[in-house]
């Protein structure tokens, strides 16, 4: 039953960004019916074994993530609850301000707000609420189903797989200009790749969080994790004529292919993410104080790297380089966005506006007719503090970091190749997101959503499987 849930699990990573990245209201349910299904049968059958992770006891750190995350849950079920209107009026000010300037329109009769809730709209709050509980069972799901190397070599494979799909497919659309996802001409992005994702941002916030896993694999089927120091040249060119080392070697390919996939998504944040992360995985190779070789690594990595740029070169520079000299590097229209955004956390500051209602909100701090239907802040981290407010926003934004912490710290101490590939893969993946969420609203696509939280439970799962399977303490 164990093997069944993880296998479901795989697929809906890979099939979920497939419909417009998954944001559709059908892929979403799909994904809330199916994770849930599971997880009640989990619960069912697998629950009352005492599975070695379940026993185990949590350190300090994973205590604190798990709690950070249900008082998260906790504002978010608060929102929802209706309240007296002194109540509300008490906690939050402006959301009962908000239902007065309603009835002073003639929209509502008075009186009509006898109860109210903290959230400008519980049914989009409840509706939020279900996909980020949702998210947390998949995360519950997947940490226990998660327990083998194998199973960890089958998930690897299959996000890098998805990347390299979504590459080759938004590339494709992109150089035959045809600009389609499926049968749908997509119209707004026509000088960009975007594989099945409408917008390019979000295409390559998906490709950034996967190119580091791709180079990760690489160098964990190189064996160059586990090369012996002190070769000289003969021995090594002896090492790379044995043909398991050769065919190893084919998995420079899947790097290459994503990596040029970002940078024909022509979005300035995921290009200048992506040389960052090549800087931060020389430092983290160079820090790494269990890593027998870590020049050979860099090495790989700048030649990785290097080629992709090289490609990049060869296939036509000119679309991306338009994209900076014509448009700039920082786009001002999202300064405005994050200047209104601070007015709208400041006017709700404990529980925010209400999960999923940041479009409501923000309409009226912007300035007459803004020209265009602002539904996001284009940076996460703003609109989690204006929909959750200080106590949820913040709870859940310091869990991540936490979460972060703990799987760096404990990638710095293992000493397991696939752990020191996959773990460095995971981890520049998921601080690629913590750094595109500075500037957009990326992680509000499910399928983003999904691989993101993969990509942290990888981080966190693999060094803790892989040494107790070797015995280690």
């Amino acid at each position: 039953m164990e093997w069944i849930i993880f296998v479901i699990l795989c697929l809906l990573l890979w099939l979920l960004p497939l419909p417009f990245g998954g944001n559709v209201e059908w892929a979403v349910l799909v994904l809330e019916v199916t994770v849930w299904v599971l997880f009640l049968a989990y619960i069912a059958v697998l629950s009352r074994s005492k599975s070695e992770v379940g026993a185990r006891a949590r350190s300090p750190v994973e205590r604190a993530v798990l709690w950070l995350a249900i008082l998260f849950f906790l504002t978010g079920g608060l929102q929802l609850i209706p309240l007296p209107e002194g109540l509300v009026g008490t906690i939050s000010p402006a959301a009962h301000s908000w239902r007065q300037s309603l009835v002073i329109v003639g929209l509502f009769q008075p009186g009509k707000f006898g109860l109210q809730t903290l959230s400008l709209s519980p049914w989009a709050s409840a509706y939020e609420l279900i996909r980020y509980l949702t998210y947390g069972a998949f995360v519950f799901l997947l940490a226990r189903t998660l327990n083998s190397r194998a199973r960890i070599t089958v998930l690897t494979v299959t996000l890098i797989s998805a990347g390299v799909f979504q590459s080759l497919y938004g590339l494709s659309e992109f150089f035959g200009g045809t600009n389609r996802i499926f049968t749908w001409v997509n119209k707004y992005y026509s000088g960009s790749a975007f594989g099945t994702f409408v917008n390019r941002d979000h295409y390559s916030a998906f490709l950034e969080m996967l190119f580091p896993l791709s180079l990760g694999y690489f160098l964990v089927r190189s064996e160059f994790f586990s090369l012996r120091p002190g070769l000289n040249w003969r021995q090594k060119l002896a090492r790379f004529g044995q043909e398991h080392v050769q065919k190893s070697l084919l998995f420079i390919i899947p790097p290459l292919i994503i990596g040029l996939g970002l940078f024909f998504s022509r979005c300035r944040s995921g290009i200048i993410i992506f040389i960052v992360i090549f800087f931060v995985t020389l430092i983290m190779l160079s820090v790494s104080a269990e890593s027998e070789r870590p020049g050979t690594e860099k090495k790989l990595v700048r030649v990785v790297v290097l080629v992709v740029l090289l490609a990049v070169v060869l296939v036509g520079i000119d679309p991306i380089l338009e994209r900076f000299t014509r448009e700039g590097f920082i786009d001002k229209s999202r300064l405005l966005f994050y200047r209104h955004t601070l007015d709208l956390i400041a006017d709700y500051p404990l529980v925010g506006c209400g999960l999923g209602t940041y479009a409501q909100a923000i309409n009226y701090y912007l300035p007459g007719d803004p020209g265009v239907i602002v539904s996001h802040a284009h940076n996460d981290y703003l609109e989690m503090l204006a929909e959750s407010g200080l106590i949820g926003g913040l709870s859940l934004i310091i869990a991540g970091f936490l979460a972060f912490s703990l799987s760096l710290r404990k990638w710095l101490r293992c000493r397991n190749p696939l752990a020191k590939g996959v773990g460095l893969g995971a981890l520049m993946g998921v601080l690629a997101i913590f750094l595109h969420s500075l500037t957009d609203f990326s992680l509000r696509m499910p399928g983003n959503a999904l691989v993101w939280l993969s990509l942290m439970v990888l981080a966190i799962k693999t060094p803790a499987v892989l040494e107790k399977e070797e015995g280690q303490p």
